[in-house]
């Protein structure tokens, strides 16, 4: 695997749980507010078409920024495993 690529999809997985570890600071700090203008704001416009084919596929919209929270760490937690795992094949 070149090394750029590798590099490349792990500092992305670490991204991803640095931006899942900062909604659960969010929901822990009771930073409502903050928390919605995050996830309506920088996570859409970092993850915008696959956050689109995400809220697509799932059947349950989310009702409240709690249920959005919810919604978006799913989602990342889709996204990491899916590069954790282009990076285990990458990598054989």
């Amino acid at each position: 695997m070149e090394q750029d690529k590798k590099a490349k999809l792990l500092k992305e997985v670490e991204d991803i749980k640095h931006e899942q570890e900062h909604i659960k600071s969010l929901l822990r700090d009771n930073k409502i507010q903050e928390l919605n203008d995050y996830l309506q704001g920088e996570l859409t416009q970092k993850h915008y078409v696959k956050k689109a084919l995400h809220n697509m596929m799932n059947p349950n919209m989310p009702v409240t920024v709690y249920d959005n929270a919810n919604n978006a760490f799913n989602f990342l937690e889709m996204l990491k495993r899916e590069k954790e795992a282009e990076l285990v094949k990458e990598t054989l």
